[in-house]
Order: structure tokens, then sequence, then C-alpha cells
């Protein structure tokens, strides 16, 4: 009798009870409920700092170029309306290629449908791929690394993110409008990493940061520095 007690006390010390795996359980999937949305942020915020990190090298390869061409932050006119291995990130970027990977945000991995009109094969759709577009304000109003016209350089926008959809290297004016229309709203995107985050900007100081540069009387768009009438 005493024995078979003590196996019966064995198997009923052996293990958990139904209703305390099912507490178990609730308790992990409270903790993963609780945990989710600080990991996600997380993520967010790390894919934010490695499109600042993009913006950054970018802004020390335009510097490079500048300093090699009199000053002015990159070259123009040369964007998706030519070759790809004509376009501007050629001339600027070292080793010279058409879209090296710095040109491309983590959070814009799609391929646009401007991107895969310009080609038939996947190596071509990738050749337009990028994230980052210029300010070309700055030719419009002669603005170079050394020469600001009394801005400010951390208030002068160089680069920022583009649209997926398109597949544009400039920010322009289009000058045959009255008023000029500006590229703005068709083609800068404002929230790249999400409502709050918004998106990056490389300013002329060389510093990267998400604070939308505020849009000044007479202005075209918030990317323009000085007022503009017409074309310089």
């Amino acid at each position: 009798m005493r024995l078979e007690n003590n196996i019966r006390r064995r198997r009923s010390t052996g293990g958990f009870t139904l209703v305390e795996l099912l507490v178990v359980i609730g308790i992990i999937a409270l903790l993963i409920s609780i945990l989710m949305p600080s990991l996600t942020k997380a993520k967010r915020s790390a894919i934010k700092t490695a499109c600042q990190s993009n913006l950054r090298q970018c802004g020390i390869f335009l510097l490079m170029y500048a300093n090699e061409n009199g000053g002015h932050m990159f070259p123009s006119g040369l964007g998706s309306n030519v070759d790809p291995y004509l376009r501007w990130p050629v001339y600027v970027f070292k080793p010279a290629v058409p879209n090296p990977p710095v040109m491309i945000c983590p959070d814009d991995k799609e391929l646009g449908m401007e991107d895969q009109g310009h080609g038939t094969t996947l190596e071509e759709f990738l050749l337009n791929k990028h994230s980052y577009i210029l300010n070309k304000h700055l030719v419009y109003q002669g603005i170079r690394y050394t020469r600001t016209r009394g801005v400010p350089a951390e208030k002068i926008v160089v680069m920022g993110e583009k649209k997926t959809e398109y597949c544009d290297y400039y920010m322009e004016v289009e000058w045959d409008e009255s008023p000029p229309r500006s590229d703005y709203d068709r083609l800068v995107e404002e929230n790249r990493h999400g409502m709050r985050a918004g998106s990056n900007l490389l300013y002329l100081d060389g510093h990267v940061d998400s604070e939308r540069p505020v849009t000044k009387k007479d202005c075209v768009d918030p990317w323009q520095v000085v007022p503009m009438n017409s074309q310089d």
C-alpha cells in the first residue's frame, strides 16, 4: 500500500497541469504583446539611422566634387534623361558607379513604376533604383559650397528623400508654367520613416536630420533657400 502511494505521489508531482500550461502561455503572449511595439520602434529607428548614414556619405562625396569643381555641389542636367552610366552619380562617387548602395534607403526597397519603365532586365531596373534626390535650387540660385548667398549653410537642403514611384534625380522647377511650378509635391517624400519620424534631409553644412524646412514668403517650395521671381 505504501509503495502504491509513493508511485502515485511521484506521478502527481512529475509535470504541469493544463491550467498551469495555459497560464504560462498567457504570460508569454502578454510579454510579447508588450515588447513588440518597442522592438518595432527600435527597428524603425535603426533603419532611419542607416538612412542618415547614407546621406552623410553622399554628402562627403558631394563635398569632394565641390572641392574639385569650384564649389559646385553636383553636375546639373544629368538625371534619368541620359544613359545610367552618364548620370551625375558617376561623376560624384568614387569608384564611378551609376547607383552606389548609399543611394538607396533601407526603407525604400521596392522598384518604382518609372524604374521598371526604363529597362527590360532586372539589372537595368536596378540601375535606375535610387532613394535620394538633389535640390536644383542650388543651381538656380548660384549657391555653392563656398557661396551661400547670405543663407546659413545649415538651412540649405542639398539632398532629400524621393518618392519611390519616380525616377527623377533632381527636384526642379517647371519654368514654362506661369507662375513657375515646382516638382516638390510630386517628387519629395516627406514621411519615408513614418508620420512622426518624417524623412531625412542632407544640408549644405553636412549635417542630416528630419526637420522639415519652413516655406518662406514668395518661395516656390520648402527647399528653396531664398525667394526666386525669375530664373538666374
